[in-house]
């Protein structure tokens, strides 16, 4: 997969002087994936983007914001091409960052914690499958659940996402998510509140323009179900869809192309040196992720997105062992 484009500084002018010229690189199978699944063409991208930089000039509450074409993209494949759609993903999203800065803000690959998290091998970007879909894969047991928390864990999320994102092939295609919950403890689940869980999936079902083409969970303890199932009732139902469960490792990998098997599970695939080149292109791209902080929207507009009566207050310990109660799940 080819790296982002190499520019790191954008302009955050609502109506520059003008906008750099759009050309698509990528292989030919992305542009039949954007054709035959977005409806993107040549003429259609061009109009779409002069269409969403003149609604972002006029808008009242939008103060800051790139308008470059592989940021903008990124919305307008996310809503197939739905002009007033991917606007309104777009000041989601803008509104989002405002309103929980603490998630999803000022987020730094160097920061001490988050290098930590990164360097553990939670985190694996594996490839693409012969559909064009990018690969990503997590293995919780890796996460130190001693030291990181939920807001440390969904800030990791968060940036991956937002650096994801970069890649048009990941914009047009979609992703696929392996996730192997094999030796996880109570711990892993337990300590995600009812609000974590709340503001955390909203931005991943409303928020942040991806497109999961499917979510593969094995080994996932008997244990911590009613906990999945708690967190699954703020999920999209287009996202519960999406969601295939194995009973062992085994099982999910068999759903995966060879060249996508790490070595881990008997593939040949070396994922730390995946990571390893992951890292360097968030040491590459950091000033990038860090400069959408200074994007900005009258946040104080968008509050009605978030009603605070919707988010579940005083949670025993912050987790959901408190939340269960407040709740009554059994």
């Amino acid at each position: 997969m080819a790296s982002p484009a190499t520019a790191t500084d954008y302009s955050l002018e609502k109506r520059p002087a003008s906008y750099e010229p759009y050309e698509f690189t990528l292989p030919e199978l992305y542009r039949k994936i954007a054709k035959d699944e977005l409806r993107e063409d040549d003429e259609i991208r061009e109009q779409s983007l002069a269409q969403m930089r003149d609604w972002i000039a006029k808008h009242p509450y939008i103060r800051k914001c790139r308008t470059d074409a592989s940021f903008l993209l990124r919305f307008l494949r996310f809503r197939k091409y739905s002009v007033p759609m991917a606007c309104e993903a777009l000041e989601r999203y803008l509104a989002m960052r405002e309103t929980f800065p603490t998630w999803f803000k000022r987020l730094d690959c160097n920061e001490p914690m988050m290098r930590e998290l990164l360097e553990d091998g939670v985190f694996a970007k594996l490839g693409q499958d012969a559909n064009g879909r990018t690969v990503i894969m997590f293995r919780v047991k890796l996460l130190n659940v001693d030291r990181f928390g939920p807001l440390e864990q969904g800030r990791l999320v968060a940036l991956l996402i937002e650096s994801l994102l970069e890649w048009e092939e990941l914009q047009i295609g979609g992703f696929r998510v392996l996730l192997d919950f094999t030796d996880t403890v109570m711990k892993h689940y337990g300590m995600w509140g009812v609000t974590d869980m709340k503001i955390f999936m909203d931005a991943i079902n409303r928020s942040y323009p991806i497109r999961f083409r499917e979510i593969n969970g094995a080994k996932f303890p008997k244990f911590a179900v009613s906990i999945l199932n708690l967190l699954l009732t703020f999920a999209s139902p287009k996202l519960k869809e999406r969601i295939v469960c194995h009973n062992t490792v085994l099982e999910m990998k068999g759903k995966f192309e060879s060249k996508l098997v790490p070595k881990v599970y008997g593939g040949e695939l070396d994922t730390d040196d995946m990571s390893r080149k992951f890292l360097k292109h968030l040491e590459d791209r950091r000033s990038v992720i860090l400069a959408l902080d200074e994007m900005e929207i009258d946040v104080a507009h968008y509050s009605s997105l978030w009603h605070q009566s919707n988010l579940v207050e005083n949670e025993v310990d912050g987790g959901v062992a408190g939340s269960f109660r407040k709740l009554n799940v059994d």
